[in-house]
């Protein structure tokens, strides 16, 4: 028995205009970095998991 599939909504046009440039706009910003203490703890989550065990 086949599944219907329902119909995707496509944006025309001020709101797709809209949408390409708030897209455009978020492309040019800046990638949001880890600190050195952000990445000391998230190696320490890491190799935490890792050793990780079920009993």
């Amino acid at each position: 028995m086949a599944i219907t599939i329902k119909n995707i909504p496509v944006l025309e046009g001020a709101t797709a205009e809209d949408f390409v440039r708030s897209a455009d706009k978020n492309a040019a910003k800046v990638t949001p970095r880890l600190s050195v203490e952000a990445k000391k703890r998230l190696r320490k989550v890491l190799e935490k998991s890792r050793s990780f065990r079920f009993n």
